[in-house]
């Protein structure tokens, strides 16, 4: 008998330990620990618009309901509201059946269904769909459990006016050079912000530099924001992404499912990639839709599936990498590739263009001195799928370098073209990497043609694809100048001993002149 109490008591005792010890664990671990605000608390100087970002000491799972606010803290009035909502998703993501008003946006006047949050690492990223009013004191309130985490634990909930308060800054002067950062440090935020800062129908460029960093959410530049260069601090790592599909917008379409939306004219970029993070097979889903004139994209990267790039104006494309595997460079437009990477992303089912040249009058594509290259074990891609209605069709591919497996024998795809008399499909000495001929015996006749030597000259000259406008992008000012030097331009008071200096190189230099001196 007293065994057995014995036994009672230290088994009870232990089951006390246990308890205790796990409900220790549990009041300990139930809320997620914030680790990190952006913009930090009470600061001051921050971007109109601006993200918030809030950091966790977990992965951050977004919950299916709960609320964050945007306030001011003069009236206490929502300036922005986010009801989180179980969204209709299907293989590849979000999909547009019932989306809920809380997840769209306006951008100059092109509503959209969008994505407000993003998560990266143990970061949730918040995009409001409003830009703050500057000079403005605001607070964030959120509900508890906002988020959770793999262990169930929940994020604390933010219910009054102190805990996460920020100032925006004045409103940036009137410019032509403007800086976006995604840490704060810029004019802007976002890309968004600084292209609507540009005056409409501005006849003077504008630079909007961009430092490095990854800017989540669809940009739209209407046709009023016109002469606007993108200056990226590096291709590599200034990267322009969003989620977006055809299957994602209610009303589909091309002018909605892109990532970067450009209607303007006179558009140039540098040194930036443009990323569509839809999985393969989610639909057509542009990395950039360009409507404008005269675009000029130079050392820049496109990354998506189908429909990577869809050009409608007159463009060109200068030493840059474009990857997909459907159709991935379509469109209307005359469209010159120099020195630019292509890459087929599958087999067979890979169409690198799909040209939809209206009429014998207008050029199409011309890709001169492009490397093609496919992923691992692609082959038997296809220059070209061509599209029903469009029997003048042009693309040309001139001392072009690929694999010799890459593209099908044929070549060319007429997919559902019934008139091949009149399209315009060349070729020009197409070499593998060793620098052999390609065997074209067996191209697609009729309908597809080898240049001779005096017609691949004529259009190799820039000058002939682009005769109707008479624009000759080539003799275009690139912006040459370094920015962001350390220790700054005009610096004072600098250590004369252990100084880096520092720059970021301008679009196209090949080298920079430094000039610093001492006080006497």
């Amino acid at each position: 008998m007293y065994k057995q109490f014995v036994k009672g008591c230290i088994y009870s005792f232990i089951l006390f330990i246990a308890m205790g010890f796990i409900g220790s664990q549990n009041a300990r671990a139930d809320i997620m620990v914030v680790t990190n605000f952006f913009p930090t608390i009470n600061a001051t100087e921050v971007c109109a618009d601006t993200k918030l970002r809030i950091t966790f000491n977990t992965t951050p799972i977004i919950a299916t309901a709960g609320t964050l606010q945007i306030c001011k803290v003069s009236d206490d009035s929502v300036v922005w509201q986010l009801d989180l909502q179980v969204l209709p998703v299907d293989a590849y993501g979000p999909k547009a059946g019932g989306w809920p008003d809380a997840y769209r946006i306006n951008l100059d006047g092109l509503p959209l269904n969008y994505l407000p949050f993003t998560i990266t690492g143990k970061t949730l990223e918040i995009y409001p769909a409003t830009q703050l009013s500057y000079n403005t004191a605001y607070y964030v309130k959120m509900t508890a459990g906002f988020c959770t985490d793999a262990s169930s634990n929940i994020s604390p909930g933010l219910t009054d006016n102190t805990s996460w308060r920020f100032t925006t800054k004045s409103a940036p002067a009137a410019s032509h050079d403007y800086l976006v950062a995604s840490d704060g440090s810029g004019d802007f935020c976002t890309l968004q912000g600084a292209s609507d800062a540009v005056a409409n129908n501005d006849t003077t460029r504008t630079i909007i530099k961009v430092k490095a960093g990854t800017y989540d959410g669809i940009v739209y530049v209407p046709t009023a924001k016109t002469n606007i260069t993108w200056l990226g601090e590096n291709r590599n790592t200034t990267i322009i992404s969003a989620y977006n599909r055809n299957d994602f917008q209610t009303s589909g379409g091309t002018a909605n499912r892109m990532a970067v939306r450009i209607d303007a004219a006179g558009f140039r970029m540098y040194n930036v990639t443009f990323l569509n993070t839809t999985p393969d097979g989610g639909t057509q889903a542009e990395t950039i839709s360009h409507g404008g004139q005269k675009y000029i994209a130079d050392n820049c990267k496109y990354l998506s599936y189908q429909d990577t790039i869809l050009f409608n104006g007159l463009e060109y494309l200068n030493n840059c990498y474009i990857e997909g595997d459907t159709d991935f460079i379509w469109g209307y437009g005359t469209a010159y590739f120099n020195h630019c990477e292509i890459k087929s992303l599958t087999t067979s089912t890979s169409y690198i263009t799909q040209p939809r040249t209206p009429t014998a009058s207008q050029n199409g594509f011309f890709f001169v001195d492009c490397n093609l290259t496919g992923g691992p074990g692609v082959s038997g891609c296809w220059f070209t799928r061509l599209f029903s209605g469009y029997p003048y069709a042009q693309v040309a591919y001139i001392n072009c370098i690929m694999p010799s497996t890459l593209i099908a024998p044929v070549g060319w795809n007429p997919n559902n073209e019934g008139d091949l008399t009149h399209l315009r499909l060349w070729e020009y000495k197409s070499v593998d990497p060793s620098g052999n001929l390609i065997n074209v015996s067996s191209r697609l006749t009729p309908g597809s043609s080898q240049l001779s030597d005096v017609n691949a000259a004529y259009w190799r000259n820039i000058n002939n694809v682009y005769s109707v406008s008479g624009w000759d992008p080539t003799i275009v000012n690139a912006p040459t100048a370094a920015w962001l030097p350390v220790p700054a331009d005009t610096a004072t008071g600098v250590a004369t001993a252990g100084v880096t200096l520092t720059w970021v190189a301008g679009a196209e230099a090949t080298s920079h002149d430094v000039y610093f001196g001492t006080a006497a």
